[in-house]
């Protein structure tokens, strides 16, 4: 389509917002792996190759995109040189790119720091360590063809890589991966793979989840709702998010996990707060194992490995409880610590 085209039919901004938070957990092989993708998938969209499964209306929206996207990388401690050069300078040729440094912030301080900064007309979210599939960028803006559209989040799984991976995937808060293709209002969504049109985000932004490290994403939702915006999946959209990186890993996230839905009302200790939190632990070991019962070939367990499976969900959840009852023990110490 000609420059001419493009300007009559009003051309298309998007600012891509990416925290680089994660990359403390799992470093930036993860974070270098996707950019390196995003630029690929970047470069097809803007030449015009698009997936064979696309509908024409979504390729006529792929069309008035402009050739330059903003990217925007915002992190909360002072960086040293965060990319190999090759991988910069791939990035400045394809997009108006920036790193910007805010000390401090977290987790989604950083992605309103990073929304704040963006000038598109789509401003896009995605996490450093989820690793995209083939397609997903054009399936995730070409949603956007329909007017109605405003905000449009990717399907977000644990790849079943290892016997660790594969408890995640059956256990963990994500659903196994979806190659159905559809697109449906989901009743639940993450903020690690999510596009809004820039004037809704801009009215509602990440809500403040006070002394919690996870939870706007459900304040959102909520904001949302209020101005009568609804949220929609594309399972052709779909990143790979990683499970926990070890045992460690594991012990922090869900101590994290437990306090955070203890706090989710409020911030006061209550019996009210540890019965509901410990009750989401319980209700969720319950459809990890029923999960497990019925997926387990899905994800190609062996018999002999379900029960390891089990006890690797059960400890999740045992330690998810801890966290709500050290909450209701000593709520300070768990807001100082356990920032994942």
């Amino acid at each position: 389509m000609s420059d001419n085209n493009k300007t009559e039919l009003s051309s298309v901004r998007l600012s891509i917002v990416m925290e680089w938070e994660n990359t403390r957990l799992h470093g930036t092989p993860r974070a270098e792996i996707l950019l390196d993708r995003l630029v690929r998938q970047w470069q097809m969209i803007v030449a015009g190759d698009y997936p064979a499964n696309l509908s024409p209306e979504g390729e006529m929206y792929l069309e008035r995109l402009e050739d330059r996207a903003q990217l925007i990388i915002a992190s909360g401690e002072v960086p040293g040189p965060i990319l190999n050069g090759e991988l910069e300078h791939q990035l400045n040729e394809c997009f108006d790119f920036v790193i910007e440094v805010v000390e401090g912030l977290e987790y989604y301080p950083l992605k309103n720091y990073g929304a704040e900064r963006a000038d598109g007309d789509l401003i896009f979210f995605v996490d450093s360590d989820v690793l995209p599939e083939e397609g997903w960028l054009a399936h995730l803006l070409a949603s956007f063809s329909c007017s109605e559209t405003d905000v449009v989040a990717g399907q977000t799984y644990v790849a079943p890589t290892s016997l660790f991976a594969k408890a995640f995937a059956l256990g963990w808060t994500y659903a196994l991966r979806d190659d159905s293709g559809a697109l449906l209002k989901p009743t639940k969504f993450y903020a690690n793979n999510i596009m809004f049109r820039g004037d809704i985000f801009r009215r509602t932004r990440f809500r403040s989840v006070g002394k919690r490290s996870r939870g706007a994403a459900t304040l959102l939702r909520q904001d949302l709702d209020k101005i009568g915006v609804s949220i929609w999946e594309n399972r052709m959209a779909r990143v790979d998010h990683p499970p926990p990186m070890g045992l460690r890993h594991m012990i922090v996230r869900a101590l994290a996990h437990g306090r955070d839905h203890y706090m989710k009302y409020s911030e006061q200790r209550s019996l009210e707060g540890f019965y509901r939190s410990t009750g989401v632990a319980a209700k969720r070991l319950g459809i990890g194992f029923r999960r497990t019962f019925r997926d387990w070939r899905r994800v190609d367990l062996k018999r002999w490995q379900v029960p390891v499976v089990l006890t690797i969900i059960s400890s999740y959840y045992g330690f998810f409880a801890l966290g709500s009852l050290l909450t209701h023990i000593n709520p300070n110490m768990m807001t100082r610590h356990f920032r994942v």
